[in-house]
């Protein structure tokens, strides 16, 4: 598009969402002039600054005008925000983040990783393989990866790694080269009306997988999409995955990165060495230090998720050897209320659940769902608490040595900088 192939003016509306700010980032090492508005202050926001793009905090209308060459608003920024609606008085060119993060991948070999579950920790591998085997791919990933501290790796090769989102059908903006389904499941359903309508927008992403390229799936996905381009990723066994970060789920999705390194003929010396030196990515069983516990926190909001995180967590500290205590805070009240069964059936793992106030995050409050009745779904073991502090003040009764992770993909993870304090 000439608005930015001049290297001219961007503006971000809700440039502290996790996706865009990876992209603002993109556009400001590639030399374009960035500046964004955001709700709220966060750690996001203060990197950021701190690397030179203006952010305003607080939405006003009063920092966009006809300068700009272009627009870009986070999908969880809704039409009545007022930078929304100054932007569009504007008649400057607008697009949402799925479209702006299409636009740039167009040009390069995209490898687009997908998913209900585990696209962040496997895009991030992807990383770490793909940069052992001597590549050097520009990537835009949902975390920040660890050791590097960012969602966003300028690259000097014809690579761009990113994770798709399926929310909204996002990822059907993106036209890759080479696309990854780490699995499909049940969520979103306050957009989807049910699995198979997920599954259909799946299979309209694997359709714009370019005609030479590849879609990488497990065998329990496979029959799900119809494609001549899919390659199976199970032909690794699990069990001879080397890794650092721990959990079957993890050896699931190493087993993707593998087979898609395989068909591109990478060194799979060097990709298996990239892979034992990952070590994970900002909220996906990330290890918060040790005090009277030893502390996690994980980004898991869905089931299946919080399943497979415990389970992982249990691989590291058997039952018969830690107390496992989690600190879950729901995440939307429509996921909480269509998949209250399911959610008090995931805890199986922890010894004892304390559960936060549901986070609405885009959703307007909806009283005829709370965490109490998921408390009562899940019986003795768990307890509610109104804020934070009270949950804080809970764990400190705990006795010493118990492992306590912090769950959900609202704002439970404040909770380690109370104990910082």
């Amino acid at each position: 598009m000439k608005e930015v192939e001049r290297k001219g003016k961007i503006f971000c509306i809700g440039i502290g969402g996790i996706g865009l700010s990876a992209l603002a980032r993109y556009f400001a090492y590639n030399g374009y002039e960035v500046c964004g508005s955001d709700s709220n202050e966060s750690e996001l926001t203060d990197t950021l600054k701190s690397e030179g793009i203006e952010v305003f905090i607080g939405h006003t209308g009063n920092h966009i005008s006809t300068s700009f060459d272009l627009i870009i608003y986070s999908l969880a920024v809704s039409p009545d925000n007022i930078d929304y609606m100054t932007a569009e008085r504007t008649k400057v060119t607008m697009l949402s983040y799925p479209e702006a993060l299409g636009m740039v991948t167009r040009s390069k070999k995209t490898i687009a990783v997908s998913g209900t579950h585990g696209k962040t920790t496997t895009t991030a591998m992807t990383y770490s393989a793909f940069k052992n085997a001597g590549l050097n791919p520009t990537v835009i990933v949902g975390s920040l990866i660890g050791g590097i501290g960012s969602n966003f790796v300028p690259g000097g090769d014809e690579y761009f790694i990113v994770e798709a989102c399926e929310y909204k059908r996002s990822f059907l903006n993106l036209e890759p080269d080479y696309l990854i389904i780490t699995n499909i499941d049940n969520d979103h359903l306050d957009y989807y009306k049910d699995k198979e309508d997920i599954i259909s927008a799946f299979q309209l992403f694997s359709e714009k997988v370019k005609q030479e390229g590849a879609i990488i799936m497990h065998d329990a996905e496979w029959d799900l999409l119809r494609s001549d381009k899919k390659v199976r990723a199970d032909y690794v066994p699990r069990n001879e995955i080397e890794l650092s970060v721990f959990g079957d789920h993890n050896r699931s999705n190493a087993q993707l990165v593998i087979a898609l390194a395989d068909e591109l003929r990478l060194s799979s010396t060097l990709v298996r060495e990239g892979l034992l030196s990952f070590s994970g990515t900002w909220r996906r069983l990330e290890y918060k230090g040790e005090d009277a516990h030893i502390w996690y926190d994980d980004y898991g909001h869905h089931p299946t998720e919080i399943k497979a995180t415990l389970e992982a967590l249990r691989e590291k500290f058997p039952k018969d050897k830690k107390r496992v205590v989690v600190i879950f805070q729901p995440h939307l009240y429509s996921r909480t209320k269509l998949l209250l069964d399911d959610f008090s059936m995931s805890f199986d793992g922890a010894d004892e659940v304390l559960l936060l106030p549901i986070y609405a995050s885009r959703e307007d409050f909806d009283e005829s769902i709370t965490s109490a009745m998921l408390a009562d779904k899940i019986g003795e073991k768990a307890r509610v608490f109104e804020t934070k502090e009270e949950v804080f003040d809970y764990v400190e009764t705990i006795p010493s040595g118990a492992v306590v992770m912090t769950l959900g993909a609202g704002d439970v993870y404040i909770l380690h900088k109370l104990r910082e304090q």
